[in-house]
């Protein structure tokens, strides 16, 4: 597995108790597909629990960006808390990229994302790809939320719509963090049979859209997914 050492350029809220940080390549070269995640490593951290030092995150640039963003819910693990406080210009180290989650291969299938909260990293980086590679792929991603504090990168990706004619964003605000229905598909995708799905969040999102994916006719090997772990 390829291993670099970066460092920290910037960090930044992008929504409530949501950080992203934003890494330098230096004279490394990094490549990816747009959907990876890759393995950050703190060395010496500030706080220290039995979880370790490592955690997965999901790239949210795109390959031609020349920086790595990451970014995650702030949350009271000694990891999360060491990297919010990480000092600009401090090293860290990095593995990868890893993971299989990206487009299919076929551009005349149009693809529909659906995630919540910090599962948007990995549609951000897809869709800010497509968007700079002018692809002609339709894409349609709904991004549910209990509130639009809660959202991260939306100010992002209603600029990218606006450049991107293939590109329709959909945010959906709920109670019932991630909960996206039959009705709220059904009103926003004319053939739910035609599109391959990709879902990204938290384990009990991606179960709970997925057997809902499956119930409404959608075929299992048109749908793929990301759990993130921890949140």
């Amino acid at each position: 597995m390829p291993h670099y050492t970066f460092a920290l350029r910037e960090k930044k809220i992008v929504a409530q108790e949501t950080m992203a940080f934003v890494f330098e390549y230096g004279d490394q070269e990094f490549t990816f597909r747009p959907g990876q995640f890759v393995d950050i490593t703190l060395k010496d951290p500030q706080h220290q629990d039995d979880q370790g030092s490592t955690r997965a995150f999901s790239i949210a640039s795109s390959p031609l960006d020349d920086y790595l963003m990451v970014a995650t819910r702030l949350t009271d693990s000694a990891m999360k808390k060491s990297l919010s406080e990480l000092e600009l210009g401090r090293l860290v180290h990095v593995d990868g990229p890893l993971g299989s989650f990206k487009l299919h291969s076929d551009k005349t299938v149009p693809a529909v994302m659906l995630t919540g909260g910090i599962g948007i990293t990995p549609f951000r980086s897809i869709i800010k790809d497509a968007t700079e590679q002018s692809s002609e792929q339709k894409l349609i991603l709904i991004y549910s939320n209990r509130a639009p504090e809660d959202a991260a990168f939306v100010d992002d990706l209603e600029e990218w719509q606006s450049h991107n004619v293939n590109f329709n964003f959909i945010t959906r605000w709920t109670k019932e963090d991630g909960h996206i229905d039959e009705q709220f598909l059904k009103k926003h995708i004319k053939n739910l049979a035609a599109p391959m799905y990709y879902v990204a969040g938290p384990a009990g999102m991606v179960a709970g859209t997925t057997q809902l994916l499956i119930e409404i006719g959608v075929k299992e090997d048109n749908i793929r997914f990301e759990e993130f772990a921890g949140y």
